[in-house]
């Protein structure tokens, strides 16, 4: 059973490792920042607002209202650890389909079905299991990860991949576990939660129990026009930008320019 197999895991401290090589200080980090061995997140513009990369082995939630860019970011964020750094990943989606999936994307130019033939992404359907329970799905993810030594992790979306559970107690024990077998590999996870426009906070209470970072993207209305902004709410133990960002999407994908000063309040 699930819980019996991994309940070691609680007892396990996992320390974040350090940079071999340290660098200098040029913009007055903190002596923690600077020492945090890092993942590119594979987006343009983002690294510079979280000063390098998302710490290794850190849970981030990537929460936003439908349409505001959290599946095309956790794309980049897979796609890119493969291209750009050779980093494996494992794309577990609840809401769109594999081939819904693999065709939105390829519009953007990333062929996910072409990285997972060449066994570099593992894409989990799990939409297709939909009944399954919290327990079997955690099983599964961490299976793959474990067998292909994934270092990156995308779950599209936890709102969905939560609602097996009934109980708010077996999906804090099962999550918290989850987490923790996830840090002791090292696999850095983004996982998007969905919430209503407008909505100030998340619904499902996950940030207080199971993330090391919060990032916020968010639709709003520039006159007219439908725009999206990203703002980092936490990065655990590091400096982050705390100010709003403009987020571009094009057919060449996404990308994290500087916000005009009104919106950065």
């Amino acid at each position: 059973m699930f819980l019996n197999l991994y309940f070691d895991f609680t007892m396990v401290l996992c320390p974040r490792r350090i940079e071999k090589h340290r660098t200098l200080n040029p913009e007055g980090l903190s002596e923690e920042t600077l020492m945090i061995e890092r993942v590119h997140s594979g987006i343009e513009g983002l690294d510079e607002l979280i000063h390098g990369g998302f710490p290794k082995g850190d849970f981030i939630l990537l929460a936003g209202a439908s349409g505001s860019g959290k599946t095309i970011f956790c794309t980049h964020f897979i796609c890119n650890g493969v291209l750009k750094y050779g980093e494996k990943g494992v794309y577990a989606t609840f809401e769109e389909d594999r081939r819904t999936l693999i065709r939105n994307m390829k519009e953007l130019g990333f062929d996910l079905e072409a990285l997972e033939e060449k066994g570099m992404v593992k894409i989990l359907d799990l939409k297709a299991l939909k009944g399954s329970g919290l327990s079997s799905n955690i099983e599964l993810i961490f299976e793959n990860v474990a067998n292909m030594g994934a270092e990156r992790l995308v779950i599209d979306s936890l709102t969905a991949f939560l609602s097996a559970c009934e109980e708010k107690f077996e999906y804090r024990t099962m999550m918290h576990l989850f987490y923790l077998m996830l840090k002791h590999r090292g696999c850095t996870t983004i996982a998007t939660v969905s919430i209503p426009l407008g909505a100030k906070t998340l619904g499902l209470g996950v940030e207080e129990f199971v993330a090391d970072g919060l990032i916020m993207l968010e639709n709003f209305l520039d006159g007219l026009e439908l725009k999206r902004r990203i703002l980092i709410r936490k990065i655990r133990g590091s400096d982050h930008s705390k100010s709003y960002h403009n987020v571009l999407i094009t057919r060449k994908g996404m990308e994290i320019v500087p916000f005009a000063s009104t919106y950065s309040k």
